[in-house]
C-alpha cells in the first residue's frame, strides 16, 4: 500500500514528537552516593542539575531527584572528583573517587596567610551579598531512648551569604507523640545558624574567623589534592578547654580561598530542657557540618546538618536536623525566629496542606525518618496540635 506525501509527513511528524517525548521523559531517581574504593556512603553530597532541580544526599548517602532523562546530573563532594551522569543512566549507586594521587602536605604559605585570604574573601562576599535571602527546606527528628518522639518538616527563609541568620518560618508540619515529655526539640532550629566569621573581636562565643582568633585557637593548615583541584584544610583547636567553643575544620578552595565545607564538634554546650514542667540546663554533645555552594557567584550556605544529644533524669534525648537551600522554590517566610519561640505553635497557625507534604520529599528521608513519617501519617497525626 502506497502512502501519500501528506500521510508520510504526518507519520514523520508523529515520529519526531514521540522521540522528543521519550528524550524528555520525567524520571523519579532514587540512588546512593558512595566512595568508589571503600563503598562508604557520602552524606550531604551535592546533586545538581540546575537551580530548580537539585538536592543533597541524606545522612546515609541516599538521594531522590525528579529530572528529565536528558538532564546531566552533577554529583560533587569536597575532596572527591566531581562526576556528571546522564539522568537516564543513573543506577542504584553513584561512585565518587578521591583519585590515587591524593596528597596531604604542610602549607608552605603559612596558616596565618591562608586565614587572612579566606577572611578577605568572606568580607568581600558579605559587603556585596549580605542582603540576599533564600528559602530553606528543614527536617528535624527528636528521639528519646531511641524512640522517635517528634518530627518537623518546614520551609524557612533566611540570609544565606557565608552563614545562615535571621531565619523566618514559611510553612511546616509538626508532630509530637503523646508520651514525649521534653519540649526542647521544637527549638533546635536555632542550631542551623552556625557562625563561622565575625568582623568583630569575640569573647563569650569564640568564632574561628574573627580578628582575635589567635587568642582563642591553636591553628593548623594542610593542603590536600584529590587529583582535580587543591584544597586547604584549616583546623581550629580551642585553647581554653572550658570555653564555649568548638573544635572545627574548614575546607577551602586553594585557588579562590572560598569555603567549601565547615564541620565541628561543640565544646561546653548546654541545652535548657523541660520535663513535666520542670526546667533545667544540662550538658549536651553537639556536632555540625555546613556545605557551601558558589553557583550564584558568591559564598552561599547550601546545607547545614546537626546532631545533638543529652541525658536528663535518666533518659537519653537526641535530635538531628538538616537544612537545604532550595533557592526560590517553595514557601517564603516572614518575620524572624528566636530561640524562645515555640516552633510547634507557629507551625500550627499556618494550617496544613497534607497533599503538598505527601508529594514533596525534597531531601531523601533516612529509613528511620521514613518509618516515623509513615507511622505519623498513618495515624493522621501531622497537624494535630
Amino acid at each position: 500500500m502506497r502512502r501519500s506525501p501528506v500521510m508520510k509527513g504526518i507519520i514523520m511528524l508523529l515520529g519526531m514528537m514521540l522521540q522528543n517525548i521519550a528524550a524528555s521523559a520525567q524520571l523519579h531517581i532514587v540512588s546512593h552516593v558512595a566512595d568508589v574504593r571503600t563503598g562508604e556512603a557520602l552524606p550531604f553530597a551535592s546533586v545538581y542539575v540546575d537551580s530548580e532541580k537539585n538536592t543533597i544526599t541524606n545522612a546515609e548517602g541516599d538521594f531522590v531527584l525528579d529530572a528529565d532523562s536528558a538532564d546531566a546530573v552533577r554529583v560533587s563532594y569536597v575532596g572527591y572528583r566531581t562526576v556528571s551522569v546522564d539522568a537516564g543512566k543513573i543506577g542504584d549507586v553513584v561512585y565518587l573517587d578521591r583519585d590515587g594521587r591524593m596528597l596531604d602536605e604542610v602549607v608552605v604559605l603559612g596558616t596565618e596567610y591562608v586565614i587572612k585570604k579566606v577572611r578577605s574573601q568572606i568580607k568581600k562576599t558579605l559587603m556585596e551579598y549580605d542582603w540576599k535571602k533564600t528559602n530553606y527546606f528543614y527536617r528535624q527528628m527528636g528521639r528519646c531512648d531511641r524512640q522517635c518522639t517528634s518530627m518537623v518538616e518546614a520551609f524557612f527563609t533566611g540570609h544565606s551569604a557565608v552563614q545562615t541568620k535571621d531565619i523566618s518560618l514559611g510553612t511546616g508540619r509538626y508532630v509530637e507523640v503523646a508520651s514525649s515529655k521534653t519540649v526542647t526539640p521544637r527549638n533546635f532550629f536555632t542550631y542551623m545558624e552556625v557562625t563561622l566569621y565575625s568582623k568583630y573581636y569575640t569573647d563569650d562565643l569564640h568564632v574561628p574567623l574573627s580578628p582575635n582568633y589567635k587568642d582563642n585557637y591553636d591553628t593548623d593548615c594542610r593542603r590536600i589534592n584529590d587529583g582535580e583541584h587543591p584544597v586547604y584544610v584549616i583546623t581550629f583547636t580551642p585553647r581554653d578547654s572550658m570555653a564555649w567553643s568548638a573544635k572545627t575544620k574548614l575546607y577551602v578552595d586553594a585557588e579562590s580561598f572560598q569555603p567549601l565545607r565547615y564541620e565541628g564538634v561543640g565544646q561546653n554546650e548546654w541545652v535548657k530542657n523541660t520535663v513535666q514542667g520542670k526546667s533545667s540546663e544540662v550538658p549536651c554533645d553537639y556536632s555540625f557540618v555546613v556545605h557551601y555552594q558558589h553557583d550564584n557567584g558568591f559564598i552561599e550556605v547550601q546545607s547545614v546538618h546537626f546532631d545533638v544529644s543529652f541525658t536528663d533524669e535518666g533518659k537519653k534525648y537526641e535530635a538531628t536536623g538538616t537544612m537545604f537551600n532550595t533557592e526560590k522554590r517553595y514557601f517564603k517566610g516572614k518575620g524572624k525566629l528566636h530561640f524562645e519561640d515555640d516552633l510547634k505553635e507557629l507551625i500550627s497557625k499556618r494550617g496544613l496542606d497534607r497533599q503538598f507534604w505527601q508529594e514533596n520529599e525534597v531531601v531523601k528521608r533516612t529509613p528511620m525518618e521514613e518509618e516515623a513519617v509513615e507511622l505519623f501519617e498513618g495515624d493522621n497525626a501531622f497537624g494535630v496540635f
